[in-house]
């Protein structure tokens, strides 16, 4: 029996790297860290592992940071949901026993992707696994090079992560991907990149990076490991008839201290802040900073429409 491991990235997460096959990095964003965004304090992002501690070969000693119940099975079982708290911590995803593996994007041919518009079948994961749907830097600005500062040198060790990196996630093989946006009500809409008035890109939009690791291997290993010092925790997956869905977000938090001025913004104007935070990782911050703008499906959706915030990734490259 095989281990198949789907981890979904959703919120402030910063990919970077190519598919090259070369290693790439996940960086959950520090909204603490890169202070303010046009004029406004983002709130506080929360970086979490979520995983159903009946996935778990070692429940017991896997020391999750809270546990929470599950959906409700159609059978009526309620799985309990581990919750890591990821700040501070680097994280390393293992098959044991593996060499050799690579890291690849999912590369569409011209059938099988629909961007820059939605999919015909906006329900359809397989229909949002073009990596475009996740925003480019590089698309948006021209350089999309990420801060060096920023990324992971192993020669020389750290004692904590950089100042906007609340938490940073390695991935050495399996298939990168998009995936299919988590809010229904954004599936069938696109996203205008503007900047002083003038439209940059128009776009369907995910919110969720999909990674899938398929392995022959007795099991797989997640090691959460503090940067500053302190216990590693590891997950021990093992073996399954079912693939182990997981996934790690990094959303707001709940916070009333925010400064009024956030408050006085509607959803979509507090959505396209957030996307503001990732030029402060560009190795060259630009002053021309397109930013979404929600743009609904025709007939759709009324002005008073209540709609929950689009935290979106976005895809950088190295030097």
């Amino acid at each position: 029996m095989s281990v198949t491991l789907s981890v979904a990235f959703t919120g402030l997460c910063a990919l970077i790297g190519n598919g090259n096959g070369k290693p790439a990095e996940i960086l959950l964003v520090d909204t603490k860290g890169v202070g303010q965004v046009g004029g406004v304090t983002l709130p506080p992002h929360a970086p979490t592992l979520v995983v159903s501690l009946n996935d778990l070969a070692n429940p017991d000693s896997s020391n999750p940071t809270r546990v929470v119940a599950g959906t409700p099975r159609r059978s009526g079982r309620v799985d309990q949901l581990g919750l890591w708290d990821l700040t501070g911590t680097e994280v390393r995803i293992r098959a044991q026993g593996e060499t050799g593996a690579s890291l690849q994007f999912f590369r569409p041919t011209k059938d099988q992707t629909s961007w820059p518009g939605p999919p015909s079948d906006i329900r359809d994961p397989a229909a949002w696994r073009d990596l475009r749907f996740v925003p480019n830097m590089n698309t948006l600005v021209g350089d999309g090079r990420i801060d060096p500062a920023l990324t992971r040198n192993d020669a020389a060790p750290q004692t904590q992560l950089p100042r906007a990196i609340a938490a940073r996630v390695h991935l050495d093989s399996g298939l990168l991907e998009g995936g299919i946006p988590s809010q229904e009500t954004y599936r069938d809409d696109m996203f205008e990149f503007k900047s002083g008035g003038s439209e940059r890109l128009r776009q369907a939009l995910t919110d969720t990076i999909q990674w899938t690791l398929k392995s022959n291997a007795a099991a797989v290993v997640i090691e959460i490991t503090p940067v500053g010092g302190g216990e590693s925790r590891r997950l021990l997956l093992a073996p399954s008839a079912t693939p182990h869905r997981i996934f790690v977000s990094n959303l707001p938090t709940e916070n009333k201290s925010v400064e009024h001025s956030h408050q006085a913004m509607n959803d979509e104007q507090i959505g396209a802040l957030h996307f503001g935070a990732y030029y402060k990782l560009l190795l060259n911050e630009p002053t021309d900073k397109p930013l979404p703008v929600w743009q609904p499906a025709d007939g759709r959706k009324g002005s008073g429409f209540i709609r929950p915030v689009i935290c979106s990734p976005a895809v950088f490259s190295r030097q």
